[in-house]
């Protein structure tokens, strides 16, 4: 979530080093509503909740997710380890026992004997150990890999070929006993057992429907979770259904979930108020709009950042100078007062401000403000990087890929015009659907990319190692050795103190110096709900769950 995660969107997704400092829940019960009593009564179904999704989800596929909307597909479908709670605290799922060793370094867990697979399989420790070493070996291909293998005993060298799968930091002790070993200890492991890429897999599923093929339709995924998927009509709707084989099935209150997948603002809009969808995400303006008119609307902070990522291997994007110029001329706060008005707020470095620190403080309170709006500052820097590289502006020649999508359109346009004013370049903007800029940034098929990211979990880590040289969300192809010894040296280092010094470090070096990325904004997510619905949980580690406590009141 988101993702990204990023996000491209990061998973959503799930995790924090401190519970206190998880991102702020919504739910139908909470108290940051906007606008009067006025309600919309949602969607005729008296079994069903019908919420917007805004995208196509790329990929079901646990094992090879890296996106939000996956993320909350994925959240329904499949029981692991441990899950969030409508707090964002990790709480066991299929795991009844967990002891850790001395050192912090070894987790046994105990699993549930009654959880099945939906081919009628039991879940078993056997398929942790089958999804881990297929996430951990290179030709899998998962993005996301690396959250596993650079944190369990054995991976990278299992990554590299170096060491067999089987010697990998993961055993099933019997089938009900799993057994996990971190090279160093994490204090937020258990918050990554609640991500989807600790999640478990049926490995004959997996094997007899084949890894090219697995989740890409209904009929070619197995779960284990308190929904099946029902239906899947590409690029329009996921329908699932509650699965009366989940452990915890009396607890389930909605008998099915319709997610849609509507890219334009107005039309989701439109159908929130024409009885058609129950739950949506909204812009600035549409906030304005329906508490104008007396509706209550609300809003959760997601702890997400979004940020322009830059190609540094396209010429003129190879010099820090003019990529700290294209990020110095853009105003972020008129971005967040004029063009978002959706209560996100100027970026002042890439983590986040919900992100915890060390003692319960925030990461962001101690690392202080690394960029901000200069356009002089910008022109500078643009002739010196310019003259560095023997070019001159009418040889940059930039284009800017975008989700299709309205709202990323306007963003676009916003940019483009910060750009030729203070700069004078022509930047050209090519929108496209989720799933084509996702490619183009595997690909690396773009100059400039609006990109986003929402934690895996609540650490500055999350944010930080994404642009180490290995990482596989690098799609800007940043390297830097002294970058990469910071996060090194971050991730072995276990006096907290020091820890954080050598983040911020990492991060201004990022950010300020290097500058492959520019934030733009931390994002904060209005939405409205139906009346019809209840207790939905909604987080900057959850964009939707239906799982702890939702339900439908109908008249």
């Amino acid at each position: 979530m988101r993702m990204k995660k990023w996000i491209a969107f990061a998973l959503a997704s799930a995790m924090a080093l401190s519970v206190a400092a998880c991102g702020s829940t919504a739910t139908t019960g909470d108290n940051n509503n906007k606008g009067g009593a006025v309600s919309y009564p949602g969607t005729p179904d008296a079994d069903m909740v019908t919420v917007d999704l805004r995208a196509e989800p790329p990929e079901l596929n646990s094992i090879l997710t890296t996106d939000v909307a996956s993320g909350d597909i994925l959240r329904e479908v499949i029981a692991g380890l441990y899950k969030l709670d409508a707090n964002d605290n990790p709480v066991e799922d299929l795991a009844t026992d967990t002891q850790v060793s001395e050192d912090g370094k070894t987790y046994t867990m105990k699993l549930r004997e009654d959880a099945k697979w939906s081919n009628g399989e039991p879940v078993t420790a056997h398929d942790f150990v089958f999804a881990y070493q297929t996430i951990c070996k290179k030709e899998t291909a998962s993005t996301y890999g690396f959250i596993v293998y650079e944190n369990l005993e054995n991976g990278v060298d299992v990554f590299e070929g170096k060491k067999d799968p089987s010697e990998l930091g993961v055993k099933a002790i019997d089938d009900y006993t799993l057994e996990v070993t971190f090279t160093t200890p994490i204090p937020y492991a258990k918050h990554l057992f609640a991500f989807a890429s600790y999640y478990p897999m049926n490995q004959k599923a997996y094997e007899e429907i084949g890894a090219d093929k697995y989740a890409k339709d209904a009929d070619k995924i197995v779960t284990n979770g308190a929904y099946t998927i029902a239906e899947w009509t590409h690029d329009d709707h996921i329908t699932l259904q509650k699965n009366p084989d989940y452990y915890n099935a009396d607890e389930i209150k909605i008998e099915k979930i319709k997610f849609l997948m509507m890219k334009d603002a107005n039309a989701r809009m439109n159908a929130f108020k024409a009885g058609e969808v129950d739950g949506i995400d909204l812009s600035g303006e549409q906030v304005e709009q329906l508490n104008k008119e007396g509706v209550e609307t609300k809003s959760y902070v997601d702890n997400g950042v979004w940020y322009l990522q830059y190609n540094t291997k396209k010429a003129g994007l190879n010099n820090a100078k003019i990529r700290q110029a294209l990020g110095l001329a853009i105003d972020t706060k008129s971005l967040c007062d004029n063009v978002l008005k959706d209560g996100s707020i100027p970026a002042t470095g890439i983590v986040p401000t919900g992100i915890a620190g060390t003692n319960g403080s925030k990461y962001r309170d101690t690392a202080g403000d690394m960029i901000s709006y200069d356009p002089e500052q910008a022109k500078k820097l643009l002739e010196e990087g310019l003259k560095e590289e023997g070019l001159t502006a009418s040889d940059l020649k930039l284009s800017f890929i975008t989700d299709d999508t309205t709202d990323a359109q306007k963003q676009a346009a916003y940019y483009q015009e910060q750009w030729k004013q203070a700069l004078g370049l022509s930047v050209d903007v090519k929108p496209m659907p989720f799933k084509s800029r996702l490619q183009a940034m595997n690909d690396g098929d773009f100059d400039i990319v609006y990109a986003g990211w929402s934690p895996d979990y609540n650490d500055p880590m999350t944010f930080l190692d994404l642009f180490v040289t290995t990482n596989g969300n690098n799609y800007g192809k940043f390297s830097n050795e002294q970058y990469d010894k910071l996060i090194e040296q971050a991730k072995n280092e276990v006096d907290a103190e020091k820890r954080q010094e050598l983040l911020i470090e990492a991060e201004k070096l990022l950010v300020s110096t290097e500058a492959p990325v520019f934030p733009l904004y931390f994002s904060a997510k209005p939405y409205v709900l139906s009346s019809k619905v209840q207790n939905v949980t909604k987080t900057g580690f959850q964009e939707w769950d239906f799982t702890d406590g939702a339900e439908l009141v109908t008249k």
